[in-house]
């Protein structure tokens, strides 16, 4: 494998170091066990043997695959905590933000490391659209949040 195969192990390591991380306040602060959660957590696991594995044999298609679950499944269940939550006036803007960030990595990671043509399809298409319907999504509630009253926001998401 060419040069970015190496560098993208070692970035998926780092990001998944740091989404466990983040699950693990999460799991903390929800005093339960989310399915969620628990999907993402798990995802980091293996994420995490694999990239303890000998590095050369370690595919970064599939590492990212297992990362970009994780998020998904992460910042899931912080979607719906904000939609349970009202979207409090006075997190909400900052948590919409970070969720986009989480959102983001991914894409930025293959773009990153898009440099040979055996790495364009590094992600694959339906995560990479999925990944940017989810940011699309956040971003619209995120301008109808600052737009329209809690109330009318709540009205607009319980009735899609």
């Amino acid at each position: 494998m060419a040069a970015a195969g190496p560098t993208v192990v070692r970035r998926v390591e780092e990001l998944g170091d740091m989404a466990q991380a983040h699950i693990q306040q999460l799991s903390e602060a929800a005093g339960e066990d989310d399915h969620f959660l628990i999907r993402a957590s798990a995802a980091l696991e293996k994420l995490k043997l694999l990239c303890g594995e000998e590095k050369k044999c370690s595919n970064p298609s599939d590492l990212l695959e297992l990362y970009t679950q994780a998020i998904l499944d992460m910042t899931y269940f912080e979607e719906n905590k904000l939609v349970d939550e009202d979207f409090p006036e006075d997190s909400s803007s900052h948590k919409v933000k970070e969720l986009i960030n989480f959102l983001s990595e991914p894409e930025i990671l293959v773009k990153e490391n898009n440099m040979h043509p055996k790495h364009c399809n590094l992600l694959g298409d339906e995560l990479l659209e999925c990944l940017s319907w989810r940011r699309g999504y956040i971003h619209v509630f995120n301008k109808l949040l600052l737009n329209t009253s809690l109330l009318s926001l709540s009205f607009f998401f319980y009735h899609l």
